[in-house]
């Protein structure tokens, strides 16, 4: 999608492919004790920057050219306006995506050669756990409408 382009959906199926084939299974094998939370981090960061980013950048141009906006912080929230709609339905998956990269950072700091046992925190796991789950589902419920 081009800048000037908001009608064309960000590419979401590349992303769910990209998500499955990469980032699901290495959450699966550290919520099994299989690697290590830098591990998790070193297979996430190449998803992260070379897949999810461009998506990210696209949902930003949509929004920038619906909304008119120049990427200044704007007060109060989006607009409800049926021409928001495409990327008002993909910006939950840029949030959540930002908010994961948070949290594998904190998991590598916390334990970084070590595997998930090691927590200090197990709700961080459970939170984890969660957030592949949802988001995997969010990115799949887009794709399916596109």
């Amino acid at each position: 999608m081009t800048a000037l382009d908001a009608t064309a959906p960000p590419d979401i199926d590349r992303l769910v492919s990209e998500f499955r084939a990469t980032v699901l299974p290495s959450a699966r094998d550290f919520l099994k004790k299989k690697i290590s939370a830098n591990e998790l981090r070193r297979v996430w960061r190449p998803y992260y920057y070379d897949v999810f980013h461009p998506y990210d950048l696209s949902v930003e141009r949509a929004w920038r050219s619906v909304a008119g906006s120049e990427g200044r912080l704007e007060s109060g929230p989006p607009q409800a306006d049926p021409a928001h709609e495409l990327p008002l339905l993909h910006f939950p998956v840029s949030i959540a995506h930002n908010n994961f990269d948070r949290l594998i950072e904190v998991l590598a700091v916390e334990l970084g050669d070590g595997t998930v046992e090691a927590t200090g925190i197990p709700e961080r796991i459970v939170d984890f756990a969660h957030v592949v789950d949802a988001l995997y589902e969010l990115m799949t419920s887009l794709a399916e409408r596109s």
